[in-house]
């Protein structure tokens, strides 16, 4: 069975723009998205959120809230 995607995997995923891109887009340093990307758990804190949001909005990309949390996992 193939690993659930964390939520910062399913976000990156939706803006379709590499970790450099993304991180410029959010104002962030590309080592914080580089390492929140292969982060096991890829929980995306309340700050980055909503700049997440903000870029969504900007670049027209459709965020749910589901996409920022994490996946429940098979009991």
């Amino acid at each position: 069975m193939a690993k659930a995607k964390t939520p910062w995997q399913k976000v990156a995923a939706k803006f379709a723009l590499p970790p450099s891109r993304l991180a410029a887009e959010l104002q962030r340093h590309r080592s914080k998205i580089c390492r929140a990307l292969r982060d096991e758990h890829g929980l995306i804190n309340g700050r980055d959120q909503l700049l997440l949001l903000q870029a969504a909005r900007r670049r027209g990309v459709t965020l749910a809230p589901s996409d920022m949390t994490p996946e429940e996992e098979d009991a």
